[in-house]
């Protein structure tokens, strides 16, 4: 028994060391990295609670890096998050709306034209959109290569008009910066709604970043396309006018799609490892019937695979038909 609680003793005080020392060194790091020395802090605390252990008081041991834990958790809120950084170039503009009605008019949609992943030329442009010409909405799912689990999700909404505009959630990164999954827990990153045309985000991940792409049809009414796509709209609008931090386990790419599905749906969606490794969110979006269920999963998946339609429709402007399988219209063919 008293093995038992040296080790419990004992792991509280390596746990509660490491984050603290993760916290200290990561908490508001940006481009310029993280903060060993800060994190040098974590050590002291390591060492007082050793020699209280030594002097017999295990709880008091305990209590010291709970103190410490407290303290520093204190700190992190004391961080703010920003909208006024020096942003990577393709995260400079963080697109905002104008809602009269059923028009909406978003201004700053992304529309890259990429050679590379790190060579492009930069675009930015402003649309109106109708929702009551509103056709559809397609969930995206891309996995990362060589991670398990890992993903990015996307949601892309159509018009009768041929047009289709992509609301991607990110990681609003500065200039040098590059993504940390362990960093998006301790406030490291902003977090942005990126809108930008099909051409650009999901071209980019399919054609250049040569990830798996998938393109799922939403199963959903006209009426709840609509809330959905004025709710992400709601949602856009108000991180332009107050930031927020990205959080890797709470406040993610798919973890904000799944509030939107819920606040607009009868659905509840179970935050389960589907959500938090978002590779297997199509699997959840199929059990819930958010994507068709008219055959096994790994054919719907296949069915929605669209990875050698866009490089065949690379460059091309009816790139967004080319990849539901549509055929090109007169003034759109290549």
């Amino acid at each position: 028994m008293r093995l038992l609680s040296h080790l419990a003793t004992g792991l509280v005080l390596l746990l509660g060391t490491a984050w603290i020392a993760l916290a200290l060194s990561l908490t508001g790091a940006g481009a310029e990295g993280s903060h060993p020395v800060r994190a040098l802090l974590a050590l002291v605390l390591a060492g007082a609670a050793v020699v209280v252990w030594r002097k017999g008081s295990r709880r008091g041991a305990v209590a010291v890096v709970v103190a410490g834990c407290a303290a520093v958790f204190g700190w992190m809120q004391t961080v703010k998050p920003s909208g006024e950084r020096d942003w990577a170039p393709d995260l400079a503009r963080a697109a905002r709306a104008e809602v009269d009605g059923p028009r909406v008019t978003i201004h700053d949609v992304r529309d890259f034209r990429y050679r590379s992943t790190t060579d492009w030329d930069a675009s930015w442009y402003s649309a109106t959109y109708d929702t009551r010409e509103l056709t559809g909405a397609w969930f995206i799912v891309e996995p990362f290569s060589g991670f398990y689990g890992a993903a990015h999700t996307m949601v892309s909404f159509g018009f009768s008009d041929g047009r289709y505009v992509v609301f991607s959630v990110e990681v609003r990164r500065e200039k040098g910066e590059t993504f940390s999954a362990v960093g998006g827990l301790f406030r490291q990153f902003e977090l942005i709604y990126v809108v930008g045309d099909e051409r650009d985000l999901v071209q980019l991940r399919s054609n250049h970043r040569k990830d798996d792409v998938y393109l799922y049809p939403v199963d959903a009414s006209k009426e709840r396309i609509v809330s959905f796509f004025l709710d992400m709209v709601a949602r856009m609008n108000a991180l332009h006018a107050r930031p927020e931090f990205y959080d890797t386990l709470t406040s993610n790419c798919t973890t904000n799609l799944v509030r939107h599905v819920e606040k607009v749906s009868d659905v509840d969606v179970p935050y389960d490892h589907r959500t938090l490794l978002p590779a297997y969110s199509d699997a959840l979006a199929y059990e819930l019937g958010l994507i068709e269920k008219d055959a096994p999963l790994e054919v719907v998946r296949a069915r929605h695979h669209i990875n050698a339609r866009a490089l065949a429709a690379e460059g091309r402007p009816d790139f967004s038909r080319a990849i539901r399988g549509l055929a090109a219209t007169a003034d759109s063919a290549p």
